[in-house]
């Protein structure tokens, strides 16, 4: 590798690449699961903090941040998702705990084989995707804009003797114009609304508890002899996206999420470990999916885990903690 060296710190964290960072971050901790001698989830969880940390404080110490008040986190221009990234790591499937700590007799999430499962598929991630992989996207498809969910073509780039021509084809190929995006927590989700939330595995539909049966028949179809569940509305059986305009705009923003936005069609379909299936997931109405979807709302606590706030503050005391070890 012909790399670039340099003996300023600041230079270091100017040029850091975040897809390089977090990839190199999520190897690590299963490396951490993976070793003989004392190899466990609580010390890969530990680890993915203390990296942080580590990081952190060397910034702070290293640059011209040290002149910036203590009562500030302050951030790398580059990096400046890290904790977000951090605590999204420790609450995935990979790392998680398995039992809620006020009901651990109840059925556990994830099981053996999922952990192991998103295992594997850790080892493999690529720098584009992994704070993806562990933070999902939510987007909220209830109210969407005049132009969501339809084919855009960007405007034709000029040609010139820098540019190749297969990055032009590539430029000039239409996208999906996305719904807009929320932060993964409860607090985004309303009652009345619908939304899609995408962890790179699956789609989750989420149809509040309000929404009336006509708004969401105007995205499904339900087969005549499907029944419904214990008269919740909750439609068991065969369903279908329906031929009307909302259906199809849902359609294009599934087919440009299979894509990751990718000009590159077959980059964009490999980059997902499998054909990531709907789910439809009727909140407050019995859905066996109900827990897992609350699981990928990342910015919200859990039993074992803070919220991205809390977490904020917590890696705050500890940068702090660490510059005052050092200094004294």
């Amino acid at each position: 590798l012909g790399l670039v060296t340099s003996k300023v710190p600041a230079d270091v964290f100017r040029s850091a690449d975040l897809g390089t960072v977090t990839t190199i971050l999520t190897r690590q901790a299963i490396s951490d699961i993976d070793r003989k001698d004392e190899g466990s989830l609580h010390i890969a969880r530990d680890n993915v903090f203390q990296n942080c940390v580590s990081i952190l404080a060397n910034y702070r110490m290293h640059t011209t941040a040290r002149t910036s008040p203590d009562s500030q986190l302050i951030l790398p221009e580059s990096l400046q998702l890290l904790p977000l990234f951090c605590l999204s790591l420790r609450k995935n499937r990979m790392f998680r705990h398995s039992l809620h700590k006020t009901m651990p007799s109840s059925k556990p999430f994830p099981t053996a084989d999922e952990r192991a499962y998103h295992i594997s598929c850790g080892r493999m991630v690529l720098p584009n995707l992994a704070l993806q992989s562990v933070h999902p996207n939510l987007l909220q498809i209830s109210d969407m804009r005049t132009r969501d969910g339809e084919w855009i073509t960007p405007p034709t780039l000029e040609t010139n003797n820098f540019i190749d021509e297969e990055v032009i084809t590539a430029s000039m190929r239409a996208v999906c114009q996305l719904p807009k995006s929320m932060n993964p927590s409860i607090s985004c989700l309303d009652a009345d609304g619908m939304y899609i939330l995408d962890d790179r595995f699956a789609f989750y539909l989420f149809v509040g508890t309000n929404v009336a049966e006509e708004k969401w028949r105007e995205f499904f179809s339900v087969s005549p002899e499907n029944n419904f569940a214990n008269n919740t509305g909750v439609p068991v059986g065969k369903m279908a996206l329906t031929n009307t305009e909302s259906a199809h705009k849902l359609r294009n923003i599934l087919q440009q999420l299979r894509m990751l936005n990718s000009p590159n069609t077959t980059l964009g379909l490999n980059a997902r470990p499998t054909h990531a299936p709907l789910i439809l997931v009727f909140v407050g109405r019995g859905s066996v999916f109900e827990e897992e979807m609350d699981s990928l709302l990342i910015d919200d606590p859990e039993s074992h885990e803070k919220s991205y706030v809390d977490f904020l503050c917590a890696i705050h005391r500890a940068v702090r903690e660490k510059i005052s070890k050092f200094s004294g």
